[in-house]
């Protein structure tokens, strides 16, 4: 009786393993399956439908830093205030859920910059070069967040950092004048801003700051030969 009744339990607990081990697969086959619903309403530019199939994700994946990800890119995508307010909050979700994970703390950090909170926005993009400090991309969204705070110090640091790890970034190298400049360092400033031009020549601010640069040393003649280019670019 007793070896009876041993077998019904094992049978039964055997039967239960096999029903939870159906409902895993079936909630995972109808998480990817929502996943992929998302991905195409968001290629075919369906934010409302995107975001409603990534939350079916989430509902039945709490814990898919994927579906917080993808997610929190559509808010993004449609950009108005509290879609971004909502973005930021799916990235900080999925950055959590995968602390390993650069791309949430990046995204993080462009939502917050969208948002004019270049305080938080430089955290983040802190945060993501501590876990990978080999991006001269994220070392410069870096150094824009602090200089639009005001911390130009902060800012120029991370700027070098940006452009000795890619010395071919127009922008970082403008954005290296310009804090040089604010530091009245103009020799210095003048070399970084001629390193923008030559790389981008159409790149109007950069030769704006360079022709300032000019009148500050005292160099009317490499000033105007700026503003005589500004003005054919401008009609361009």
């Amino acid at each position: 009786m007793k070896r009876s009744l041993a077998l019904v339990a094992l049978l039964a607990l055997s039967s239960a393993g096999a029903v939870s081990a159906y409902w895993a697969v079936a909630r995972q086959r109808d998480y990817r399956k929502a996943l992929s619903r998302g991905d195409t309403a968001l290629r075919e530019d369906q934010t409302f439908a995107a975001i409603e199939a990534y939350s079916g994700a989430i509902a039945l994946r709490g814990d898919s830093m994927l579906a917080y990800l993808r997610r929190g890119e559509t808010y993004q995508r449609r950009g108005d205030r509290g879609d971004l307010d909502a973005a930021a909050r799916d990235f900080r979700k999925a950055a959590s859920l995968d602390p390993s994970a650069t791309h949430p703390l990046e995204s993080l950090g462009d939502v917050l910059y969208q948002v004019q909170r270049y305080g938080n926005a430089a955290d983040a993009f802190a945060q993501c070069l501590r876990l990978d400090d080999r991006s001269a991309r994220v070392s410069y969204k870096l150094a824009l967040s602090r200089y639009r705070d005001g911390d130009v110090n902060g800012a120029l640091a991370a700027v070098n950092q940006a452009v000795r790890l890619d010395d071919r970034m127009a922008d970082a190298y403008y954005l290296l004048g310009i804090c040089l400049r604010e530091k009245r360092r103009m020799s210095d400033a003048l070399p970084a801003l001629e390193k923008a031009v030559a790389l981008s020549p159409g790149l109007i601010a950069a030769r704006e700051e360079l022709a300032d640069v000019f009148a500050a040393l005292g160099r009317r003649g490499d000033e105007l030969e700026q503003l005589q280019l500004l003005a054919g670019l401008d009609r361009d």
